[in-house]
């Protein structure tokens, strides 16, 4: 269920999604209001689940992890929240989404290399229910955009 966000939430929330680093009297002062009035909006969407955590974007390349490959998933329908969760516990999968479609689980991870991508992928096969599995790597990066435009 959507929340009902007032101008200044939208504001703070951009600045936030740009810098989660940035202080709140630093905001304050931008906004023209007091620091506590910025604290309490955000400790409210924090309660409205609006904020989910403060988060620190890495490079996974910098961090030796150069592949990125999507995996598509055919799972038998009464395991796939099971399986699910099974790939989603995986540290490599940084996002994984059931859907609807010819595959029941799309996920997105990263790879030190492709002997590293195959241990992967051999263990998405193992998981009880797995009927199929498709294994796709990126060739570039054209655009990880994590901000909502507000």
């Amino acid at each position: 269920m959507s929340v009902k966000l007032d101008e200044m939430d939208r504001k703070l929330l951009n600045v936030l999604q740009r810098d989660a680093r940035a202080s709140f009297a630093r905001i304050a002062r931008e906004f023209g209001v007091s620091e506590g009035t910025v604290r309490f909006r955000v400790k409210k969407l924090v309660e409205k689940g609006v904020i989910t955590g403060f988060r620190t974007m890495l490079n996974p390349r910098k961090l030796g992890l150069p592949i990125i490959a999507t995996i598509v998933v055919k799972v038998e329908p009464t395991l796939l929240d099971k399986a699910s969760e099974q790939l989603a516990s995986f540290d490599e999968a940084h996002h994984v989404f059931q859907r609807t479609g010819e595959y029941d689980i799309v996920a997105v991870v990263h790879g030190r290399d492709m002997v590293h991508l195959s241990d992967i992928r051999k263990r998405v096969q193992m998981i009880p229910g797995v009927r199929d599995v498709f294994v796709s790597v990126a060739t570039r990066i054209m655009r990880v955009e994590p901000v909502f435009r507000l």
